[in-house]
């Protein structure tokens, strides 16, 4: 692992623990027990270091997305193996890109803005490419809208992952996914009425 790394790291650490407030440099310095201009060879300020974790995990989901995305399997399949690592990860991460996100909103930076909607563009791009990949191949009914269908499995991951960083209950978010999964499959290979 590069400094470069550790830093990113280690700042997701102490961001899942102690949130916006407690990422200072100080407190990086002190965690990886180097001084505060070491930090800044790296990154010139707290919001590269923001930017730089938003880019550090848009690469570690989308590693596992798109090696599933490739596996021959149909459609559904790959969704639920995207949708359980998705919630895997985010219980793994302790909900670390719904408080990003919280961050983008209310921190203004427009550049941590900007990246984090090309992370959830991006997202939303590489499953809707599966649905209308489903599609062509006859996995997926044909009256079902790629782009409405991604929306509502993103839309259903961040309202799980919410409740999971709201309550920390893993056994309810687990019941709720799966059921959650089923109807979008229903969705999915019985279609919508045009």
């Amino acid at each position: 692992m590069t400094r470069k790394e550790e830093i990113v790291q280690t700042c997701m650490d102490i961001f899942m623990e102690e949130g916006m407030k407690g990422l200072t440099m100080k407190a990086i310095a002190e965690r990886i027990r180097i001084s505060e201009p070491a930090i800044y060879r790296h990154f010139r300020n707290k919001q590269a270091v923001m930017i730089a974790m938003i880019q550090h995990i848009r690469d570690e989901l989308f590693k596992r997305v798109d090696d599933i995305a490739t596996r021959p399997m149909p459609a559904h399949e790959k969704l639920r193996k995207i949708y359980d690592h998705h919630l895997f990860y985010i219980k793994e991460k302790q909900g670390i890109t719904v408080a990003l996100l919280s961050e983008s909103f209310f921190y203004q930076n427009k550049e941590a803005r900007r990246q984090m909607l090309f992370f959830l563009n991006d997202y939303l791009g590489r499953i809707r490419a599966i649905i209308a990949l489903g599609i062509e191949k006859g996995e997926v009914s044909e009256t079902v809208n790629p782009y409405a269908a991604a929306v509502l499995f993103l839309g259903s991951l961040q309202h799980l992952v919410t409740i999971f960083r709201l309550t920390g209950d893993e056994r309810e978010v687990n019941l709720i996914a799966d059921d959650v999964f089923q109807q979008f499959r229903r969705t999915l290979m019985e279609g919508t009425q045009k």
